[in-house]
This record gives C-alpha cells, structure tokens and sequence, in this order.
C-alpha cells in the first residue's frame, strides 16, 4: 500500500500532464510529485512513460488498480478530494468555482475513450459529458446522470457566405468544409453529422485547442458546431446559421455504477444542476433535467 497523495501523484500526471499542475491541484511541490510518483510505480513494479505528451503505464496493473479503489473510497469518506473532468466550457461555468470537496481537471481531453478511461481506472471520479455522446446504457462499469439539454448549432463567421441566403438548404450546407474531430472521438455527433455529409475536415487534436476549432472557423469559411455555453467560453464571435439539426446537445455526469448513490455525487448532481439554473435567465436555451 501506498499513502493517498504518493498514488495521487503518479495517477494524477496520467490525468493532469505536468507536475506543475499535479502540484498546484495537491499543493505540493514538483519535486515532491516526481520522487513520490516514481516510489509509487517502484512499489507496484510498474513504468510511467511519456508517448505523444501523455503519460502511459506499462506493467502489470492488477495491484495498483485494487489500490485505485481502496483510494477512491477513501476520497468519497472525505480524506483526499474528489476528481472531476469535465470540458473546455463546463470547467469555467459550472466548476469555477470548483465544488465543495472537488478538484477538477485541465478538461481539455478530446473524445470519449480518454475520458472514459480515466473514471474506468478510478483515476478520476465523475466527468461532465457534453450530449448526444454517452457510455452505453448496459455498460456494465459506468453510468450517466442527465443534467440539461440544448440544442446543437452550426456555426460560421459573422461574414460567412451562407448568412447571405434567404433559406438555408442542406446542400447550401453541404458546399462547405465543416470540422471534424478524429475517427471514433465522438462517434454519436460523427454518425450524425455524416449522415448530413458534414464532419468532413479532419482536425488533428488530443487535447482541446481553440485556435484549431472555433478559431480556424473564425477566419474561414468552415462550419464548426457549438451551442450556448461553448459560444460563451471561445470568445472568437461565431454566430449559428439559421438551420435546426436533428438532434441536441447537452449535459450529463458520467460516473462509476455502484458510486451513483454514494452522498458525494448525489450533491454534486444538485450542485451542477443549481448552477445550470443560475445560467438559464443568460441562456435560456437550457431545459434542466428534473
């Protein structure tokens, strides 16, 4: 066994990248971080590799992940914090400032699998999922809390050709290159958004960067898509076509099945859900979940 911050400081530079923000989240110091997480693996007889600027186990993990349990249930009896993921947009609105016995993270990880591993690992506690994207009904490890829906824009320059034409047609749609995120990232929006021959170019991304999304969008003629909390945070002025897609967006806390009545997420459910009614009189496009 290994103290609580020794196993967080090696788990949380696979969540968190850096020692530096491993440190500040700990409030340690980075040399702290480095010589705890590498007593940690030493223990479980195990190697934590950078690949692609992320941190990667090699080894076998069956002890560290019994661990990984043990710690997490100290976490939800209140000896360490809790860990949130959630989105480039969430992390400022609803986890600024975080809630009461949470640390959130850099949420800034680009597709599902990512985010899903870390809560499959115990690496992180509960993540807040942006719709139509969710684990799958019968996982039989993690399930979803519905927190809000709204609807899905299509989004363009404030100069865009298409806000020049009187009615809006798929097609008219269709003549545009319109982003895409990597292959299986999000694979409901993907299926969707194919389907109407939009997703159709690839932007290489792990990680959120603005510049690479709304931004490019912001200086060409792509379509990029969003809806009123992620037009609130990039800043870069888009605007949505007047065009209604078949499906919405929203939000949703995924977590761990047997840790769904646990207290801790019980009133981090009502927290989110309070906040989200605190935005509706600024977005009133958000239908909160009862």
């Amino acid at each position: 066994m290994v103290d609580l911050d020794t196993l967080a400081c090696l788990d949380g530079l696979i969540w968190l990248r850096t020692g530096r923000d491993v440190a500040s989240r700990l409030s340690l110091d980075q040399s702290s971080v480095s010589r705890r997480q590498r007593t940690c693996a030493s223990n479980f007889g195990i190697t934590l590799e950078k690949h692609d600027q992320e941190w990667v186990l090699t080894g076998d993990q069956t002890l560290l992940n019994m661990e990984r349990e043990v710690h997490q249930r100290a976490r939800l009896s209140g000896l360490h914090p809790l860990r949130l993921e959630a989105t480039y947009w969430t992390l400022p609105l609803l986890c600024t400032p975080e809630p009461c016995g949470w640390i959130a993270g850099l949420s800034n990880r680009v597709g599902m699998g990512p985010n899903l591993s870390l809560l499959r690992q115990r690496i992180c506690d509960a993540w807040i999922c942006g719709l139509p994207d969710l684990p799958a009904a019968d996982d039989p490890e993690l399930c979803a809390v519905h927190l809000c829906t709204m609807p899905l824009h299509l989004l363009v320059k404030a100069d865009h050709p298409l806000l020049k034409e009187a009615d809006i047609h798929l097609s008219d749609l269709q003549a545009f290159p319109s982003l895409a995120l990597p292959d299986g990232a999000y694979p409901v929006v993907e299926r969707e958004l194919k389907t109407l021959g939009l997703w159709n170019t690839p932007v290489p991304m792990s990680r959120y960067r603005q510049d690479r999304w709304e931004g490019r969008s912001a200086k060409d003629v792509t379509i990029v898509y969003g809806h009123c909390l992620s037009q609130a945070v990039s800043g870069e002025g888009l605007v949505p076509l007047p065009y209604t897609l078949p499906f919405q967006s929203g939000e949703t806390l995924v977590t761990r099945r047997e840790l769904r009545d646990e207290p801790a997420i019980t009133a981090l459910i009502q927290n989110l859900r309070q906040r989200l009614r605190r935005l509706q009189a600024q977005f009133p496009e958000l239908n909160i979940a009862s």
